[in-house]
């Protein structure tokens, strides 16, 4: 193999020896002439000596035999191929196919050069780690004597940056046209820039130029200024400037009444942004439709008022606002009189109705003074900022009072009169965020409910009490179910001599969005007060039945008996067994795994009904079990008459059963009484392991507490049945 340099002697300076061997025959005695020619030589060899070492340096220089095979690689060569000189030496030019030139692209090339022409194009080569690169590839045939090829050099540059820009570029190309051809609805367009430097359009295409008013005449050759707006032309200019600078730039505008979204990809010549392609969607509808989303996001899709969340948002902007002026504002609660009276007794058409109504005229009294808000059902917040002092609130309740006192003409000649009561607090007298202000002006709003003396009332902190809570607990409790904010918790049982869990107690719980958590000896005394608890007891019990039906059906390790405590107020009205008979037929459950818990008190007034309506349950298969026994004080009347399950022992005798003899006493003869009357016994209130070893000593069934686990919402109790039923803590 002869090097680059060797190859160059060969033949180019081949003339120049061959006169120095004549020179040396004809004048041997002529040293200048000798000495003159040593000199031109050395020269020359130098000369070439530079040239390989430029080549080597900026050229990707390879030569190859007639038969292809690679005779010669420069060390840049490898470094582009990621072969090794000794891979490339003596394999062909096939080992870098990429697969991307037709075959008939180097039968082209081999023809031309084989005729002792000079061949020059782009190549795309695969390197050994499976990248891909281009070159700029001069081949030279190198000639014998007779003019004949006798190798091929070839010379390349490496082109690679440019070519893939130029393929990303030819492929979102082709991507745009297609979308132009198959939608129809583009514009396509190029911008350069003219001998002043500034950008021009020397093209634009499709039909969506013609809706914007932009053929061809109206846009060609002309720049941004001459065509758009200002603000809009500056805008494009900068997003053009920053494609000429490389980038592909996506953005969004307005113009002529549609929205539009556009994609510029930048156009390469030389690794040089010579041009910018631009493709122009009309996205009107689809933006129209997230503004909708959004509108119907924060608005209530009944009056188009803001919603909620709105005024959350907008009580954030008022607090900072009021935070740099020092300021106060006021926000009002309005709750419609009667409102539940009118939508039972009209309907909930008319009651809408008369909702649009009253935010109608609320718009027209409150602004621009103040912004109102629809919270929900028939409660409205307004907000006046800049509230100077009370004076100016007690007008504004007293203009917002008036507008109630005409008549609300609904349709179908229906006229209702309604009123309203209003409660309001101050920032940042009375809160300093949004919760604590809507909460203080819904404990106001009550207070003006229940003193007739005035339409609204301020926030004070000794409305707290105890009546003013209830009202408020009532109010938000009769919406709690169509507001979905009840949830049922579980809390397991489990069986002592299994150690198995084999039922589970359906415990309600509440949150409010203005209460919060409330607690069950909060809200159930108010709803059995106030004969809410009838809905509450069988929504509860249609979720407890389903919940079970899909936790057995979904194949627990064993059966499990869902119970459910019922109020005594069920047993005042007729036919609750058919209630209970309905729900399970709806929801499939078994009777047998449906348990009804009630109290000693449900049999005190009317022990006959009960007595009736629990033996029809028990026919059906359903298990009933007394809660809280021990408590009441004429149990022990009665309960030989019920038909009845099990009893549950009050919390209050198991808590200290551990350290207190008496209450040993009293579990051991209420076990022992059961055992008479064949009736499983329950201890609930479980906290200590040492509890649980007494009560299998006393023969207690059933145990329940919050060392076994505390109640659980659904989840929960699912991740954690498995786990209570083998925890060796029960064993």
């Amino acid at each position: 193999m002869r090097k680059i340099g060797e190859m160059f002697e060969t033949y180019q300076l081949q003339s120049l020896l061959d006169n120095f061997q004549a020179l040396l025959e004809r004048e041997k005695d002529d040293h200048l002439k000798l000495e003159d020619y040593i000199k031109q030589i050395s020269t020359a060899l130098n000369d070439y000596t530079h040239l390989t070492y430029a080549l080597d340096t900026a050229v990707i220089v390879a030569a190859t035999d007639t038969s292809g095979k690679i005779i010669y690689a420069n060390d840049k060569f490898c470094g582009i191929s990621k072969f090794s000189r000794e891979e490339l030496i003596g394999k062909t030019h096939k080992i870098l196919n990429s697969g991307y030139h037709d075959p008939s692209f180097f039968k082209k090339m081999w023809k031309k050069i084989k005729e002792g022409k000079v061949w020059e194009g782009e190549i795309k080569n695969k390197a050994k780690d499976g990248t891909f690169y281009w070159v700029k590839t001069t081949i030279v045939p190198l000639k014998d004597a007779n003019g004949i090829p006798n190798m091929f050099m070839a010379l390349r540059t490496d082109i690679t940056e440019g070519k893939l820009a130029q393929e990303k570029l030819v492929g979102a190309l082709q991507n745009d046209f297609r979308t132009v051809v198959n939608s129809m609805h583009n514009l396509i367009f190029k911008v350069a820039r003219n001998s002043q430097n500034e950008f021009v359009y020397v093209l634009n295409e499709g039909k969506l130029a013609y809706h914007l008013g932009l053929e061809k005449d109206k846009m060609k050759n002309k720049s941004p200024k001459d065509i758009y707006p200002v603000q809009l032309a500056k805008m494009l200019e900068e997003k053009y400037e920053k494609a000429f600078e490389g980038n592909n730039v996506t953005y969004d505008y307005s113009f002529n009444d549609k929205q539009l979204l556009t994609y510029l990809s930048p156009v390469y010549r030389d690794n040089i942004v010579v041009e910018i392609i631009g493709c122009v969607n009309d996205i009107t509808e689809l933006y129209d439709a997230q503004e909708k989303v959004k509108f119907m996001a924060f608005h209530d899709n009944i009056t188009n008022l803001p919603n909620r969340r709105k005024f959350i948002e907008d009580v954030s902007g008022f607090i900072t606002q009021s935070k740099l002026n020092n300021g106060k504002f006021a926000v009002f609660f309005l709750d419609l009189d009667r409102f539940k009276q009118i939508n039972d007794s009209f309907g909930h058409k008319v009651g809408d109705n008369l909702i649009k109504e009253v935010s109608h005229r609320l718009k027209k009294v409150v602004e621009p003074a103040g912004r109102v808000y629809r919270l929900a059902g028939d409660e409205f917040i307004i907000v006046y900022p800049n509230i100077e002092d009370e004076n100016i609130i007690s007008q504004y309740a007293q203009i917002i009072s008036a507008a109630f006192d005409t008549v609300f003409k609904l349709s179908y000649h229906l006229e209702i009169y309604t009123s309203t009561s209003i409660g309001v607090s101050i920032y940042p007298d009375h809160g300093k965020d949004y919760d604590t202000l809507l909460r203080n002006a819904d404990i106001a709003m009550y207070a003006a409910k229940t003193n007739r003396n005035s339409v609204f009332s301020i926030y004070r902190p000794e409305m707290n009490k105890n009546q003013e809570e209830a009202l408020l607990i009532e109010h938000h409790l009769r919406k709690a179910i169509e507001q979905n904010e009840l949830e049922l918790y579980y809390q397991p049982k489990l069986d002592l001599n299994t150690k198995q869990i084999n039922g589970v107690e359906a415990l309600l719980r509440w949150n409010n969005y203005l209460l919060g958590n409330v607690p069950p000896d909060k809200f159930i005394p108010i709803a059995e007060d106030t004969g809410l608890i009838i809905k509450l007891d069988e929504w509860v019990l249609e979720k407890a039945c389903q919940q079970n039906k899909e936790w057995n059906d979904a194949g627990f390790s064993n059966p499990i008996k869902m119970a459910v405590n019922i109020s005594p107020l069920h047993f005042r009205l007729s036919h609750f067994e058919d209630v209970v008979k309905r729900i399970l037929d709806k929801t499939g459950l078994e009777p047998s795994l449906l348990e009804i818990e009630i109290t000693e008190n449900s049999f005190i007034d009317n022990h006959e009904e009960c007595i009736a309506c629990l033996t029809k349950l028990k026919d059906i298969g359903i298990s009933v079990a007394i809660d809280d026994f021990g408590k009441g004080y004429s149990s022990l009347n009665y309960l030989r008459k019920f038909p009845i399950n099990s009893l549950k022992i009050d919390r209050t005798f198991i808590q200290e059963v551990s350290e207190n003899n008496e209450d040993i006493a009293i579990v051991k003869a209420i076990t022992h009484l059961a055992r008479e009357l064949n009736l499983k016994v329950v201890a609930e209130g479980i906290e200590t392991k040492e509890v649980i070893r007494i009560l299998e000593e006393l023969g207690c069934d059933e145990i329940q507490g919050y060392y076994i686990s505390k109640p659980l919402p659904k989840k929960r109790f699912e991740e954690s049945y498995e786990q209570m039923n083998y925890c060796s803590d029960f064993q």
